[in-house]
């Protein structure tokens, strides 16, 4: 590889931004948030990534990440375009891990009428359990950062994000950081590379010391190959 310097490109969780990855800017390559779109009626979390990744203006080289949901997405973004690797963190290869009761709450509110976005919206905020290892501060961060993610795109989100059958051959390598108390994805249903001790949903923000020095061994690493 050229010695150009790489761009972390990163997909946010469900009801997350961009300021979800101020604890990863201290990493020593910038990175880009993807900006969402608004979902079209009949999207499914593949095609909606096909538009992100069509969407997408960066240089290479760059690698694809994402939180949670965010993972999911880099994932079928990756079919679309040549990052070096794929980051996952508290995130999954398919939708079928996410722990039963939420996938049943996902697709409840999925289904609901597009008249009660804004109601189908507060009960996913209400329901969470993402943030509970959270500190009031961080608390606080992230639902300022839920308060203002679009109740449409949301509600779309939890039906997309259950009902998503997975990637099953990437074509770029994976490298999946995941916590052992994640109680959306519990880490008995995936197979991370490296598990965080008493890690939930919310690690990049929660542990960000561990997830930022794994994110880069694993990038200084597939940069010498």
């Amino acid at each position: 590889m050229s010695g150009q310097q790489p761009t972390l490109v990163m997909v946010s969780g469900l009801g997350g931004d961009e300021r979800l990855f101020e604890p990863q800017r201290s990493l020593p390559w910038p990175i880009h948030a993807v900006k969402w779109l608004e979902p079209h009626r009949h999207d499914t979390l593949a095609s909606y990534s096909q538009r992100l990744a069509a969407a997408l203006t960066v240089a290479e080289p760059f690698f694809l990440g994402g939180v949670s949901m965010g993972g999911m997405m880099a994932l079928e973004m990756s079919r679309w375009l040549r990052p070096e690797a794929v980051l996952l963190i508290a995130s999954a290869r398919s939708g079928r891990v996410i722990y039963p009761f939420w996938r049943v709450v996902g697709r409840v509110i999925g289904w609901m009428p597009i008249s009660l976005a804004p109601v189908a919206s507060r009960i996913a905020k209400m329901l969470s359990p993402a943030g509970r290892e959270l500190n009031s501060e961080q608390r606080r961060f992230c639902l300022q950062m839920a308060s203002d993610a679009p109740p449409r795109f949301v509600r779309w989100a939890c039906r997309a994000v259950v009902t998503w059958p997975g990637v099953d051959l990437p074509r770029a390598p994976v490298y999946h950081i995941h916590g052992d108390r994640d109680p959306i994805i519990p880490v008995h249903r995936v197979k991370p590379d490296h598990i965080v001790r008493g890690g939930g949903h919310m690690i990049n923000l929660t542990h960000a010391e561990e997830v930022n020095a794994y994110l880069r061994e694993k990038i200084e690493k597939q940069l010498k190959r």
